[in-house]
């Protein structure tokens, strides 16, 4: 109970220290602790999981896409100076590969896949 009092008290950047110490400590399997800081723990990991899946959904996604894209300028017999992969390797954005992916149908050169 004490522990409760005192981490409601405490500022944010109080907070956050004292649950990043937890976390710490739990995974080094140095201390048990009470409920609350247990709670903290496990809503740590959970929200870990689901961030670290997201992400690696996502990246999969756009990885996919730019290598469908390679592969369909190559089929299409349309060649790439190095800045243009670079371009298509460094796109964050599902959407622009998608629309680039789609440019390839009747483009004669990158710059009409690349606008």
């Amino acid at each position: 109970m004490y522990f409760q009092i005192i981490y409601d008290a405490l500022r944010e950047p109080m907070k956050r220290a004292l649950e990043a110490l937890v976390m710490e400590r739990q995974t080094q399997g140095k201390a048990t602790f009470p409920p609350f800081a247990q709670k903290i723990f496990e809503r740590g990991i959970s929200e870990g999981f689901r961030d670290g899946e997201r992400k690696g959904f996502h990246d999969g996604e756009l990885k996919g896409k730019r290598d469908v894209l390679l592969r369909l300028l190559a089929r299409a017999g349309i060649a790439l100076s190095d800045e243009q992969r670079d371009r298509i390797l460094a796109c964050e954005d599902g959407a622009t590969l998608d629309r680039w992916a789609e440019n390839v149908l009747g483009a004669k050169t990158a710059a009409d896949v690349l606008p």
